[in-house]
């Protein structure tokens, strides 16, 4: 059966497309995925994995979106028809003569009609589509926006079938080059991930944010940087965004907030919980802020630099968003363990006492950081560090947690506490794990 639709039609390079809109309900129905037994398919592993679709996405993460969120929106389909379903028909066959201003654009206007003989294939956007098709056949069990979903309007880009190489190309250029979004664009542009709305209040000055635009004796000032993940050498920025975030989750989540996250819900927290986490973490960050290093710098941000980059301030690692995040992971991890709601401020004061210098024989080498100063940005990283600062800082661990400690660091820094001491060279020898802060 023919359906017949509005549409633009344009042109890129050599390839023609048309532009139209269809139901949830009418793609789901006509338009499959692609898959191996497609004639313009190859048997390359990068193209396989293009067409593998994601079930767990597709369930954990799209349809939950579909099903439950009333501002719910995709771009655009992409989708592939045999030759011969595609008809285009301009609208200066059906109206008579236009001012010649409008000539040109009513050319590329018109109807598009889809015959339904043929097959049409999503070139991208396959994943939306199988949880477009979810939604729509399974909506009493999934949500309360999925019963109408069948009905969202959707953009689709009709392209017609020319050759088995050019639709390859297409298709894995579509696919390969799509980038997603990095972490600060994430954190700065969700309106749903609870954790990243409240991560934002605390740079905001209507919010009293900690973490806000200030008056330094240095002149106006922004702590964070927001547009990258990481700091150039020359920046006095106190912190990124993503480590922030990173903080703010690990802080919010050991205080049971563990739906917050997009992931686990696709819907923002109601407004009530989203100011309780704020206040929350707002006044833990002030308290974090009262370390001698953080007061010192974000009153006098010109030093950031010279003792974050020095290699020997026993400050550093503290200025530098890997030692935050380790920081801010091993003050949840010790205040739990403390089973005290104030000892935030006691542990701070031991961690002030301890030496964050990147030096090579420090005992952060190979933990956080290297040799040559580089850092070490990795979830083994910053869950040793974690764990060797909460050591530091908190007395009476279990015992069988200090074992494991002391081998996890020794095998970190190149140390076999495995076997038999006889066995070993001197530069493999095991070491003592410092001594506490207490």
């Amino acid at each position: 059966m023919a359906t017949t639709r509005p549409c633009i039609v344009g042109q890129m390079g050599s390839t023609r497309f048309y532009e139209t809109t269809m139901t949830a309900g009418e793609l789901a129905k006509s338009v499959r995925p692609a898959r191996e037994t497609d004639g313009w398919a190859t048997a390359s592993i990068d193209e396989r994995i293009q067409r593998e679709v994601n079930t767990t996405r597709v369930r954990n993460t799209i349809v939950p979106y579909l099903a439950n969120h009333p501002d719910r929106f995709f771009g655009s389909f992409i989708v592939l028809a045999d030759q011969g379903m595609l008809n285009f028909e301009p609208l200066t066959k059906l109206v008579g003569d236009l001012p010649g201003a409008y000539m040109d654009s009513v050319e590329s206007m018109g109807f598009l009609t889809i015959k339904g003989k043929g097959s049409l294939v999503a070139l991208d956007g396959q994943h939306r589509l199988v949880a477009f098709r979810e939604v729509i056949t399974n909506p009493a069990e999934l949500g309360a926006m999925a019963g109408s979903v069948g009905d969202d309007e959707v953009c689709v880009l009709f392209l017609e079938f020319e050759s088995a190489v050019k639709t390859r190309r297409i298709f894995n250029k579509v696919n390969r080059n799509a980038k997603p979004t990095g972490k600060s664009d994430n954190v700065i542009t969700s309106e749903d991930d609870g954790y990243a709305i409240v991560t934002r209040r605390l740079l905001d000055v209507d919010f009293d944010g900690p973490l806000a635009k200030r008056d330094t004796e240095d002149g106006p000032y922004e702590p964070v940087e927001w547009m990258s993940t990481t700091l150039p050498k020359s920046s006095n920025k106190f912190t990124t965004l993503s480590a922030v975030y990173e903080t703010v989750k690990e802080v919010l989540m050991a205080r049971g907030y563990s739906d917050f996250g997009e992931r686990e819900n696709p819907v923002a927290p109601p407004e009530k919980a989203l100011s309780e986490a704020y206040e929350l973490i707002a006044d833990w960050y002030r308290t974090l802020l009262t370390l001698p290093v953080y007061a010192e710098a974000l009153e006098h941000p010109s030093k950031i630099a010279g003792i974050r980059h020095s290699p020997t301030d026993p400050r550093s690692l503290l200025l530098r968003p890997v030692g935050q995040i380790a920081l801010g992971k091993a003050l949840v991890r010790a205040e739990e363990e403390s089973k005290d709601a104030d000892s935030l401020p006691v542990l701070l004061d031991r961690v002030a006492k301890i030496s964050w210098s990147p030096s090579p024989n420090n005992i952060w080498r190979d933990v956080i950081v290297r040799a040559d100063g580089r850092m070490i940005a990795k979830k083994d990283a910053y869950e040793l560090a974690a764990d060797l600062t909460c050591y530091l800082i908190l007395p009476g661990l279990p015992e069988e947690q200090v074992t494991k400690l002391w081998q996890s660091w020794n095998t970190a820094r190149g140390r076999d506490p495995f076997s038999p001491v006889d066995d070993l060279e001197d530069d493999q020898m095991p070491q003592d794990l410092p001594e506490q802060i207490l």
